[in-house]
């Protein structure tokens, strides 16, 4: 479930990110804003792509009266420490602001709206080549019940494409993230705890789709030549996980269950009022063991 390494940092303000409108692009952002993410370590998307840039279209965001796309207006200004600041004011008098700040290899990109009270949900679309593979938002082939996955006839193995997923907290062994990989070299990491949804080409082969409710929206993209720096990038900004105490490094033993036997492994009869099978394992764990019991006190020193 992995993905990344890291490299370019002149680059990436050698090539400058741009926010423009694309009237020759897809009918879905040929009227709206489109991010460009330049990265030497993203791999094509194919002919007619964007070469080695990750395109980001499809923006909006939702209300009660249905969804808004953020217009090509929303054009780039750009300061001296490469940062990306835009905002546009729309007809019913919001002011949308997008922000796309370059750290390192990877990219932060920021989206809110002046006043923000009725917006149900924010979206933005990634584009993706048709080889395109995708890992990651959770432990399983397949969301939904647990035994989904189990069931004959599933070929996704880990790659997530054609499949969509709801990022919400479940009554499964899914542990789900919205944290994703894809074989382009880059992944994404959506910031916050509010629910969201991810579409892998489903209902646009060219397209991830990745919707999130809140007031304002969060997205990190990370790129790099190996998965390994890509998760372990993603791991810094999560948070790593924590130690578990030294104890748990030693040799363990246990028994699925246990069985009352009469007598011991070597036919001696049981008398004692515990059950004899861990009675035994206990007798065991006591008993000189050779270089077993050698290294298990190296290992303790």
């Amino acid at each position: 479930m992995t993905k990344g390494s890291a490299l370019f940092l002149l680059l990436l303000f050698a090539a400058p990110i741009t926010l423009t409108g694309n009237s020759t692009s897809k009918k879905q952002s040929a009227d709206g804003a489109v991010v460009l993410l330049p990265s030497t370590h993203l791999a094509s998307n194919g002919p007619g792509g964007t070469g080695n840039s990750l395109k980001l279209d499809g923006l909006f965001f939702e209300t009660a009266k249905g969804r808004t796309t953020l217009p090509a207006e929303l054009t780039a200004r750009r300061n001296k420490d490469g940062r990306v600041e835009d905002q546009v004011k729309l007809p019913d008098g919001r002011l949308v602001k997008l922000s796309v700040r370059p750290e390192g290899n990877n990219f932060t990109i920021a989206l809110s709206a002046q006043p923000d009270a009725g917006i149900i949900r924010w979206g933005v679309a990634v584009d993706a080549a048709s080889d395109e593979f995708f890992t990651g938002l959770m432990e399983r082939l397949v969301d939904g019940p647990q035994q989904a996955t189990w069931a004959p006839g599933h070929s996704e193995a880990l790659n997530l494409r054609g499949e969509k997923v709801d990022m919400i907290l479940k009554p499964t062994l899914s542990v789900y993230a919205p944290f994703y990989l894809s074989s382009r070299g880059y992944a994404v990491f959506v910031q916050g705890d509010w629910p969201g949804h991810f579409d892998f080409c489903a209902d646009d082969a060219q397209r991830v789709k990745i919707e999130f409710e809140g007031p304002s929206f969060d997205m990190k993209v990370y790129t790099a030549d190996n998965p390994a720096e890509l998760v372990r990038a993603h791991s810094l900004d999560a948070g790593p996980p924590f130690l578990p105490p030294k104890w748990m490094y030693s040799p363990w033993r246990w028994r699925d269950e246990n069985t009352q036997r009469a007598t011991y492994y070597d036919g001696t009869p049981v008398t004692g009022p515990f059950n004899s099978e861990f009675m035994e394992d206990v007798l065991m764990m006591k008993a000189p063991v050779g270089a077993w019991d050698e290294w298990l006190r190296r290992f303790r020193n």
